[in-house]
């Protein structure tokens, strides 16, 4: 880590914002410390995840409620222990610095904030508690904070002051600081023997004024007043600590109170990830970096002096955002009452937290467990494999050659593991959206998306409904024009708001529903105010971001371009339309945020849920158990369907792949092959499943199961369930994050099209009659290992949804084989990579039917000249994938089913019983 020395020598040194048990007891923060970590801070919130969320503490706490310990006994005993386990593997730097660096921080309670005798006593208590010379304790520079810092620092006391925004609250805090200084020299003390660092939050900065300057339509100062803001603030340090009064103090010894750059991570996915370390390097600073930013400094950071670059700009475009009437006093005050209610509110969870966790012990609770049987040796094996090659650490460093040599592909697709995060800072954007379309009388909401981005809105409508107040969303993935036309004739396009979610902004079924929809909404109210109706999820620069800006959307949400779609479901492909269903969204995440915890690279293997069943999937898989049926209880059901999508997707592929099985209705163990793995989701007091599974599992099939709470920790799902998919990617040597085999559908689709535009017909293939001798030569084929793949391009309704299901049991009944069903084409955006890709085991019956209606698809949005069809380019598309699987060496048979749908369908399951 040659980036930490050359930082070093050009006076600034990074400590870490992070500190846990397992963090220490693995070695990593030795590791740091090895490469030029000179300190660290900690905060309420990574102990709160930490303890809700792993096992990190578990043997500690069980000591403490034994011991009859209340919740903020408990804390201090927890925290006390890892800042001074933490100070003692700092200590050689703090000796080697002579006390300038190697300190670990502790804050006081938030609920402190205004109390400066209760701000004291509490400092004096923990300082001494700790009982280390290298500690510094946190203390807001709040108005009650500031006198309780200088008579803390009058008495030796290290302080690290946090919560600084403004230049103004710098300037009280280091003349409190000074004062203090004076105070220790005149009572006699040694003033070489105490330290302290002023902490100036910095990307909060920007996220506050960005979302002042988006109000009133400015950009051009977006993303720049935080640093600014830094710089003018390292003017007022580098002039304070100078002159004759600070010069004395210097004379007996006395250390000038270093600037500490904090919240440095970024906060907008678009800015650079390490725009608030690059830009702010001097001399006498500190930069405290979370984890991600550290890494990604490390990556491609650059080491170069930049903070009295620029000073002149820096206060020119303070005094332009004062031009612009954006009152940035007013917004570090209104930063600073935040800062402190938020850290209140994280440390009154956090004891809440312990306080559950305590309860789950004694009740026995656990986030997971399996019967695994013979396996369980093979998975115990392979966590202590990837152990030993620090698979999970290098998976959150980024690093590609954990599935392949080359960083294709890879490198810019884990943005997945930094979303949660991200995304609890801008939630704001969201929320803004929700409470303007809700003034604006809107009363529904349809989805246009595919795949990645519909599944999981689609999630968040069937699991958590529709609150009071927010509009009622539906999700359309189809090109069916009965499906097209049930939603168009079902809603008001007055008062809908459309989505139009796709992350090339390229996907053709997307644009193709945009284009019918910005035209029927422009009957309705005008060109002028069609775009008002409409909001756009997509990557920066995309098609779609052009056209959102062409026809005036109401917002465009640019998403983290180094997302996959599949990967997406926490970021504002999600979250988006959780919001506007009036899902909790800060809770989701936050229980998103518990699973990341529990997931992180300090964890041992055999304690991190995500290398847990990372491993069991791909183990069992390389057993040939890879047909992976998730059963799930009834009221999260819907979140298989997006499982599958990541599964399918990420492991179908080189001629390998896991089969993902959702919604198939559960059977004795007699109707299954040898090649099943269960997985149950299963919600507190829900026994829905639990005698199947049990039986199951006395049959001696593989099952593991995964505790819920509620519904919201699905949000902790969403992130399990990809770091378990990457695990167990590199388990089976595979990228989980390309999709090889997609495209070939799609060209020849593409192709159909061309064909259709150019002739004015689709190319002919003949389907086989529905007879049961056709239908038994086919299925003859089966061997064990395969399985079943419905293909219904028809008209998603209940009644279709009842037929497929009874079709798919018969068939898994009389076959022992798995079965899966998909409709057309939004299959292909799901388990098509996997049909493809996989080693050939899949049995493809593809429906087909004659539509009772047809509509045109605009060629343009907002003109009327049509060249194709939604009932063609449905039909081209079935006919591109029916010919990529055949030239992949699939056995397809293709049913043709008239406008009888649901008789069709029927006479074959009655050719089955």
């Amino acid at each position: 880590m040659a980036e930490l020395h050359e930082l070093a020598g050009l006076g600034q040194t990074v400590w870490l914002d992070y500190v846990r048990r397992s963090f220490i007891q693995s070695g990593d923060l030795q590791a740091l410390v090895d490469d030029g970590l000179t300190g660290v801070t900690s905060n309420p919130s990574i102990f709160e995840k930490a303890i809700a969320g792993s096992t990190d503490y578990d043997d500690a706490l069980h000591r403490l409620v034994d011991a009859g310990k209340d919740a903020g006994e408990i804390y201090e005993t927890l925290v006390l222990e890892d800042i001074q386990r933490a100070a003692d593997l700092l200590r050689p730097v703090y000796e080697r610095t002579g006390g300038a660096d190697g300190y670990v921080s502790l804050e006081v309670s938030p609920e402190l904030a205004h109390d400066t005798k209760g701000t004291i006593a509490e400092a004096r208590h923990l300082f001494a508690a700790l009982d280390r010379p290298n500690v510094m304790i946190k203390v807001p520079a709040t108005p009650a904070g500031i006198p309780a810092i200088e008579t803390l620092i009058g008495e030796g006391i290290n302080i690290n002051v946090t919560l600084m925004f403004s230049v103004s609250q710098y300037q009280a805090v280091s003349e409190a600081y000074i004062n203090g200084v004076e105070r220790l020299a005149a009572s006699g003390g040694d003033v070489t023997q105490v330290a302290s660092v002023a902490s100036f939050f910095v990307s909060r900065v920007d996220t506050a004024v960005d979302r002042a300057l988006e109000r009133i339509g400015e950009t051009e100062p977006q993303g720049k007043i935080a640093i600014a803001n830094a710089k003018v603030a390292y003017g007022l340090f580098r002039k304070t600590f100078s002159g004759p009064r600070w010069e004395s103090l210097a004379m007996l010894g006395a250390r000038v109170q270093r600037p500490l750059w904090a919240s440095t991570s970024t906060k907008n996915p678009l800015y650079p990830d390490t725009l608030y370390v690059d830009n702010l390097i001097g001399p006498d600073t500190v930069n405290t970096l979370p984890p991600a930013t550290l890494q990604a400094f490390l990556d491609h950071g650059s080491v170069a002096p930049t903070i009295e670059a620029n000073l002149k700009e820096a206060h020119a475009q303070l005094e332009r955002l004062s031009d612009l009437h954006v009152d940035l006093d007013a917004i570090t005050q209104r930063l600073l009452g935040d800062g402190v209610e938020a850290f209140a509110k994280s440390f009154k969870t956090l004891m809440a937290s312990i306080t559950e966790k305590c309860e789950r012990l004694r009740a026995g609770w656990q986030h997971q467990s399996a019967t695994l049987g013979s396996y369980q040796q093979t998975v115990d094996s392979a966590l202590a494999e990837m152990a030993e090659n620090r698979v999970v650490k290098r998976i959150w460093a980024h690093d590609h050659t954990v599935w392949k040599p080359e960083p294709a592909e890879i490198g810019n697709r884990l943005g997945w593991l930094h979303t949660a995060e991200l995304m609890s800072d801008n939630v704001y954007r969201i929320e803004a959206l929700t409470e303007a379309v809700h003034s604006d009388g809107y009363t529904h909401a349809l989805l246009l998306g595919m795949g990645g981005s519909s599944l999981a809105p689609e999630v968040f409508r069937k699991t958590f409904g529709v609150a009071e107040g927010y509009l009622d969303l539906s999700v359309l993935d189809s090109t069916d024009p009965g499906a097209v036309l049930a939603h168009a004739e079902g809603l008001d396009p007055t008062r809908t708001l459309f989505i139009v979610a796709t992350k090339s902004g390229t996907t053709v079924e997307t644009l193709s529903l945009f284009k019918f929809f910005y035209n029927r909404v422009g009957g309705a109210v005008g060109a002028q105010r069609a775009g008002e109706h409409f909001v756009a999820i997509t990557d920066p620069l995309s098609p779609l971001a052009d056209l959102a800006s062409q026809h005036t959307f109401r917002a465009t949400f640019l998403n983290d371009p180094n997302i996959g779609g599949r990967y997406s479901a926490l970021s504002y492909f999600g979250l988006v339309p959780a919001a506007l269903l009036g899902v909790d969204v800060p809770r989701l995440l936050d229980r998103a945020l518990t699973s990341a915890t529990a997931c992180e690279g300090c964890v041992a293997a055999e304690d991190n849920p995500g290398a847990w069943l990372g491993a069991i999937l791909g183990e069992l898989a390389t057993a040939r158990r890879d047909k992976l049926t998730l059963i799930a209880s009834p009221a999260i059901a819907s979140f298989g369907n997006w499982v599958e999508q990541l599964i399918a997707e990420s492991t179908g592929k080189e001629g390998q792949g896991i089969l993902p099985v959702v919604g198939e209705p559960m059977g004795s163990p007699a109707v299954y092959g040898v090649d099943r793995l269960f997985v149950h989701l299963r919600l507190d007091h829900d026994e829905t499943h639990d005698a199947a599974l049990a039986a199951l599992e006395g049959a001696g099939y593989p099952v593991a199961c995964l505790h819920l709470h509620d519904p919201y920790d699905l949000g902790g799902q969403f992130f399990l369930w990809e770091m378990a998919t990457a695990v167990a990617g590199h388990r089976l040597n595979i990228n989980p994050f390309d999709q090889p085999n997609v495209e070939a559908a799609k060209a020849l689709a593409r192709q159909m099209v061309a064909e259709y535009t150019a002739r004015g017909t689709l190319p002919s293939v003949e389907s086989s009659a529905l007879t049961a001798e056709a239908l038994n030569e086919f299925l003859s084929q089966a061997q064990p290992h395969d399985y079943v793949a419905l293909q219904a391009y028809v008209q998603p309704t209940g009644e279709t949804d009842a037929a497929l299901l009874a079709l798919r049991a018969r068939l898994r009944d009389r076959l022992r084989l798995a079965t899966t069903v998909g409709y057309g084409p939004r299959y292909l955006h799901s388990t098509g990579q996997l049909h493809k890709g996989d080693g050939g085991h899949g049995l493809f019956i593809q429906f087909t039917c004659d539509d009772e209606q047809d509509i045109p698809i605009p060629e343009v949005a907002g003109a009327s000249a049509s060249s194709i069809s939604f009932g063609v380019l449905k039909a081209a598309q079935a006919l591109g994938d029916h010919r990529a699987l055949l030239n992949a060496g699939r056995r397809v048979i293709r049913f043709h089913l008239g406008s009888d749908v649901i008789g069709g369908l029927r006479k074959l399951s009655e050719m089955l019983s």
